[in-house]
């Protein structure tokens, strides 16, 4: 507790010394600590910082609507409830095959696209890795989405130039 009535009372005779010095100092501070977690990073940018909070259900939404606006219709392998919605007995299956990539986009002219969407640090499992390289070899395009790729433009490059055909 001793180690925080310091700094207080030091703001507090700085702000009224100099409220101009004080407000630069609270800036200068503030802008040292990242704005999505508030706290200061030795390594990461906080771009990066944002890119490991997204959840994939938020990375989801943000490539669903990218494609959406770019003329993509999109598939989703999510799961699906087999049971009993009023006892709540039964369980959450997906109705694909183990590894099937999470969204597949479809559009004319274009060779469909397969995305398997991973939280940044997640582990893409071996059967995903051994769909992906199969839809590959079949002359389509199946990539694994990060929020990065998101933020530094690969996804909408993909939806925008998408996979053209011939």
């Amino acid at each position: 507790m001793d180690n925080l009535v310091f700094p207080l009372k030091r703001s507090a005779q700085l702000l009224e010394e100099d409220p101009k010095v004080a407000k630069q100092a609270f800036k200068d501070s503030a802008a040292a600590h990242c704005p999505h977690c508030g706290v200061k990073h030795r390594s990461l940018t906080p771009d990066q910082c944002k890119d490991r909070r997204l959840s994939e259900r938020q990375l989801q939404d943000s490539v669903v609507g990218r494609a959406k606006r770019r003329g993509w219709t999109v598939a989703h392998a999510g799961k699906g409830w087999v049971g009993d919605q009023e006892t709540g007995i039964g369980q959450f299956v997906t109705p694909m095959a183990k590894g099937w990539p999470d969204l597949t986009l479809v559009k004319p002219g274009h060779h469909i696209v397969f995305m398997e969407l991973k939280r940044e640090l997640g582990t893409v499992e071996p059967e995903q890795v051994g769909w992906i390289n199969l839809l590959n070899r079949t002359g389509n395009y199946a990539i694994v989405v990060r929020p990065s790729d998101v933020r530094e433009g690969r996804v909408n490059a993909i939806l925008k130039d998408g996979a053209p055909l011939g």
